[in-house]
């Protein structure tokens, strides 16, 4: 996997691109990639709003400019890193680690894709990816992927990559008016070096 990480003229500016197998390509969130994200949110509106609380609130590119920007001051401070999944130059999705607690060494894999790119192992690959990227790069320690516990679709990404189950978080997510239950899963660095 090739890594390529350059620092811009504003030395908290990065710019990182993971080139995987089959086409794929991980690129660091930008401001350019904010319309492709709206575009591809407004066209798959009702495949991800039954699971991402953001997808309801995302209705103008203004929005999209800001959850962006959201997204690039996090990755500055070192709390997420936010990537958009191209495959052969087409965007058709997002991945990322979330939540980074530093002192704790933990992080949270989140992953959204449109719909006519599901089931064709892009989400895993990526996810092999990002998994290596917080182990070998950010140095964690922990890694969860929560989802919710009907998502039967994303609950398979943790099983496939030998996440433990470790339990359900109880109401751990309010989506469309209603709190819904949460699997929660984990990898600790130790285990993904016996793999």
């Amino acid at each position: 996997m090739e890594y390529l990480i350059q620092t811009l003229h504003n030395l908290s500016s990065i710019t990182m691109q993971i080139s995987l197998e089959h086409g794929i390509t991980l690129e660091l969130i930008q401001k350019h990639h904010a319309p492709s994200i709206f575009k591809m949110v407004n066209e798959n509106r009702a495949h991800l709003s039954q699971w991402l609380p953001f997808v309801d609130q995302m209705q103008t590119l203004d929005f999209a400019e800001k959850f962006v920007t959201g997204s690039m001051d996090r990755n500055k401070a070192g709390i997420e890193f936010a990537f958009v999944i191209y495959v052969n130059n087409s965007l058709i999705g997002r991945i990322g680690v979330y939540k980074i607690d530093n002192q704790n060494k933990i992080g949270e894999i989140g992953y959204w894709i449109i719909k006519s790119e599901q089931g064709k192992g892009i989400i895993t690959n990526c996810c092999e990816e990002i998994i290596r990227f917080c182990f070998e790069t950010i140095k964690l320690n922990r890694i969860e992927i929560k989802c919710g516990t009907d998502n039967l679709k994303s609950k398979k990404i943790p099983e496939r990559l030998n996440f433990k189950f470790e339990g359900i978080i109880r109401n751990g997510e309010f989506m469309h008016d209603k709190f819904i239950d949460l699997n929660l899963y984990s990898l600790l660095h130790s285990e993904w070096k016996k793999l």
